[in-house]
């Protein structure tokens, strides 16, 4: 029998000691052999970190203290995030007790999923189905909704996830927002862990410090969208979220106009300002898909620039309806997936599959053009494959893949074609099929024969 493996549970905890106590109690108190958990506690020194070095004086086998003074939240779980050995990672703030159970269920879940990178327990409200997938939109959109203290991550996937941005009041939220960029995330009912207990006189600065969070996650991310991006359909019910946000944070302030939201530096400025004549640019173009992601990170980098902000609802306004079902339902059996912007610029790669393919062959050509407007991209892939002779009857099967499409379904056009015609080295060094190109158009007519002989 298999080892399970080891967790890692991240602490942070800045001054006071209050709630630290139980909080370590009910990690050292989960049903996992002892060797298999450790805590990793990072404090800002005095009574939190007292306490710290009092429980690694206790349990030296399991728990290490990290004295890190003058460090904010996110800087001490990086600390923390580095010094831990564990397989999987697991978020614990000072105060939360985790109920019996939920890390061994949580490791369960993760050996048995393995496109999962991140499974959490916990909602911070009852309302709804739990985000699961690849929920980048709905996540950024909906205030906080998964509870920090509930979240388990591999530890292989936070590189991927890139360093923790230095503005962010606390890590979870956006680990779980990046996890979801880079893989699936996972609801695993493991219990529910006692609510913590805060006085009235504590709630609207606890609310404050809710939006304040979900007014930096949300600007974070909307600063780097592109096209591509996941979330590249959702930015306009994003932005709305990220404007509501503000609103309801002026409100707990009692409107005060001088209330500072969001820091805006001058790089930040400049930046806005380039990514505006970006969005012009595309804009004339036609390319409203692109204009949108390029005037929304102009909008979250400088919201006080209202040029940015009417532009962006102007290009929200002209964006087209994305396309509904599946691309490659008209696909015949061994799929070759090529890019039309590549076609077009190498009508050599495309001369070379008609050469080797046609008509009796179980086999289709998909052609990438989503990224392009649909209209201009039909009309120079069908005078491309005219002045090739490709449009005639027992000539090889196309499809072309016209956009507008989700972000996500372009993204798993490489996953599940069973080949790709290119010779972009990104492509071949991304996908998980053969590439071919022209010098060997025969290997892929073998490779599609022995394919549809088995």
């Amino acid at each position: 029998m298999s080892q399970s493996p080891s967790v890692s549970v991240l602490v942070t905890a800045h001054g006071r000691a209050d709630g630290l106590a139980a909080s370590l109690d009910a990690a050292l108190a989960q049903d996992i052999p002892a060797e298999r958990l450790e805590l990793v506690v990072v404090t800002d020194g005095g009574p939190a970190g007292e306490m710290a070095h009092g429980y690694a004086e206790l349990f030296p086998t399991r728990v290490r203290a990290i004295a890190q003074p003058g460090a904010g939240a996110v800087a001490a779980t990086a600390r923390a995030s580095s010094e831990a050995r564990g397989e999987l990672l697991a978020f614990l703030e000072p105060g939360d007790r985790w109920p019996a159970g939920r890390v061994s269920a949580q490791v369960a879940a993760l050996g048995e999923w393995d496109d999962v990178g991140l499974v959490y327990s916990e909602l911070t409200s009852g309302d709804g189905e739990p985000p699961h997938g690849r929920p980048v939109g709905r996540l950024l959109r909906e205030p906080p909704c998964i509870a920090p203290s509930s979240i388990m991550l591999r530890a292989a996937l936070l590189p991927v996830l890139g360093p923790l941005p230095e503005e962010l009041p606390r890590a979870p939220w956006w680990i779980a927002v990046r996890a979801a960029c880079v893989s699936e995330i996972a609801f695993v009912p493991a219990g529910a862990a006692p609510a913590p207990e805060l006085d009235e006189d504590a709630q609207p600065a606890a609310r404050e410090r809710a939006l304040r969070e979900a007014l930096t996650v949300q600007r974070w991310f909307l600063k780097r969208v592109t096209s591509e991006s996941l979330y590249a359909d959702a930015v306009g019910e994003i932005w709305k979220a990220f404007v509501a946000n503000a609103r309801r944070l002026l409100a707990l302030a009692d409107d005060d106009p001088f209330a500072e939201l969001v820091v805006v530096t001058d790089a930040e400025r400049a930046q806005a300002r380039s990514a505006l004549v970006d969005a012009h640019a595309a804009l004339e173009r036609g390319d409203t898909w692109p204009a949108s992601a390029h005037a929304v990170r102009a909008a979250a980098l400088d919201p006080w620039c209202a040029p940015a902000r009417a532009l962006l609802a102007e290009t929200l306004a002209a964006r087209p309806r994305r396309a509904t079902g599946d691309p490659l339902a008209d696909a015949r059996r061994f799929v070759t997936l090529a890019y039309a912007e590549e076609l077009l610029q190498d009508r050599e790669l495309l001369e070379a599959y008609g050469s080797r393919f046609d008509g009796s062959a179980d086999a289709t050509l998909a052609i990438d053009a989503s990224t392009l407007l649909p209209a201009a991209a039909g009309r120079a892939l069908a005078a491309l494959v005219s002045d090739l002779g490709l449009d005639a009857d027992g000539t090889a099967h196309l499809i072309a893949v016209l956009g507008p499409i989700d972000a996500s379904v372009r993204m798993q056009l490489p996953e599940r074609a069973d080949a790709l015609l290119t010779r972009r080295s990104s492509a071949v060094e991304a996908a998980a099929v053969p590439a071919f190109d022209a010098d060997s158009i025969d290997a892929l007519h073998a490779l599609a024969r022995h394919a549809n002989a088995a």
